[in-house]
């Protein structure tokens, strides 16, 4: 015919390859590639990683909080101990500073004893030492041997009498009248009458007598 197609020898294929229309329909790829996400396996996996980031943080996240109640219960027992000991320390104090007191009184009181300071002796022998007509009104001074005296006599020659019998105790040191004036009374008509002398001195005595 004459459209009708020849075929080609095999020879005229060896000698024109290029030509072979079924080079074109060798599949050089052996299995098709799929170009895509696979969106149900991948986001599965993304969740399970952001399941396990989610349990780290949480567990990073309860440590810091269990750490941090950790601390404060120690901060608070620490505290606790601090104030426990202050008080402890306030009370020693308080003993001590009560100790160091009576350890002071009792010294002073040692001190008195060691010395024998009794002013029932130097009364003893103010007593002794005083004419029946003669009276105290007041006395002051201490255990120095110091002492100012204000008294009642008879008459003039009392006070005299009364300077003598202090002048001759041995433990008077000085003795000195300061100045004498008469005393008055009233009679029941409320006439004045003579009723003694007032006077008073300066008496000076061993302070040996209060350790005798």
């Amino acid at each position: 015919m004459f459209f009708s197609k020849q075929k080609k020898t095999k020879e005229e294929i060896k000698k024109n390859p290029l030509q072979n229309p079924k080079i074109l329909e060798v599949n050089l790829i052996r299995d098709e590639v799929r170009i895509g996400f696979d969106w149900g396996r991948n986001i599965s996996v993304l969740l399970l990683v952001l399941f396990i980031a989610g349990l780290l943080v949480a567990e990073v996240y309860y440590g810091l909080t269990w750490w941090e109640q950790q601390e404060n219960l120690k901060s608070q027992a620490l505290a606790d101990e601090i104030s426990k000991v202050n008080q402890e320390i306030s009370q020693i104090k308080n003993k001590s500073d009560e100790a160091l007191s009576y350890k002071d009184k009792s010294n002073e009181l040692g001190d008195l004893l060691s010395k024998h300071i009794y002013w029932t002796t130097f009364f003893s022998w103010l007593e002794q030492n005083t004419l029946n007509t003669v009276s105290y009104g007041s006395f002051s001074g201490d255990t120095t041997g110091v002492y100012s005296l204000s008294a009642k006599a008879l008459n003039y020659a009392q006070v005299s009498w009364q300077v003598k019998a202090f002048s001759d105790s041995p433990l008077v040191k000085k003795v000195e009248v300061l100045g004498v004036t008469s005393a008055s009374a009233k009679d029941k008509n409320q006439q004045a009458i003579a009723s003694g002398v007032n006077f008073s001195m300066d008496l000076e005595v061993d302070p040996i007598i209060f350790r005798k």
